[in-house]
């Protein structure tokens, strides 16, 4: 009886995140009843359980249940089915990369560049060991519902301009090459409260060497962006080999 009721809470969590995801809407107990054929009664015993449990909330005096950290974090870890990067994508970025990639600038900045356009979100790289540091897309941070709120958007802005702080941000992961996720409050900048960090490390000349990814709202489409995260970070491992460093 416990596996099917946590079963259930995952389904329902499943569904909040991913409406939520989509809309930047709270999810109410009838769109969620009607996804799995259950009562509006059901759904909201369901929905108050995950309260208890601090994986989702109740926005302002909506009706609807929104994701917390917490419950983003859940969903991530244990729920989230990665979205497979396309042939043709793959085939897209690779072509950009043919065009007068001669040194480690060259990369970084179309790098930079390519994973802000295909995610939709600020594209960040790092390169520690001559203290690079690259920005594209910040642009995109107004596009999201959630920095409509001029104060929210003000702090973001102001962060990303930061130079010295987000250089120091990326370089704690550096010891770990592999797939990094802040998620809100986790970021170590309490201005990247309302925002996720996704980065992976890539190697030059077979060593770790820095970071490529990219920061956006909580409500990132975690299971496109990871995969293009990790897709660009190897691309990127490739590249180094080839260019003066």
């Amino acid at each position: 009886m416990l596996k099917d009721s946590m079963k259930r809470q995952e389904q329902v969590l499943a569904i909040i995140v991913n409406h939520y995801v989509e809309t930047a809407e709270p999810v109410g107990s009838r769109y969620v009843s009607r996804k799995l054929s259950l009562s509006s009664a059901t759904i909201r015993n369901v929905m108050a359980d995950l309260e208890d449990l601090g994986l989702i909330m109740q926005p302002h005096t909506s009706a609807g249940r929104a994701p917390t950290d917490k419950g983003y974090r859940y969903y991530i870890d244990t729920l989230m089915h990665l979205k497979r990067v396309t042939d043709s994508i793959m085939k897209d970025v690779r072509d950009e990369y043919t065009h007068a990639m001669r040194s480690l600038e060259d990369v970084m900045e179309r790098t930079t560049h390519i994973i802000s356009s295909l995610t939709n979100y600020v594209g960040v790289t790092l390169y520690p060991h001559f203290d690079r540091f690259y920005l594209d897309g910040a642009s995109h941070i107004i596009e999201q519902p959630e920095f409509q709120d001029i104060k929210k958007l003000y702090s973001i802005m102001n962060f990303l301009e930061r130079k010295r702080e987000l250089l120091e941000m990326l370089n704690d992961d550096l010891t770990d090459e592999g797939l990094k996720i802040h998620i809100g409050k986790e970021n170590k900048y309490g201005y990247l409260s309302d925002c996720s960090l996704v980065t992976r490390g890539y190697k030059v000349k077979g060593r770790s060497s820095g970071r490529v990814g990219v920061i956006g709202p909580k409500r990132m489409v975690y299971d496109k962006v990871i995969p293009m995260v990790e897709f660009l970070a190897e691309t990127v491992t490739e590249m180094m080999d080839k260019v003066d460093v």
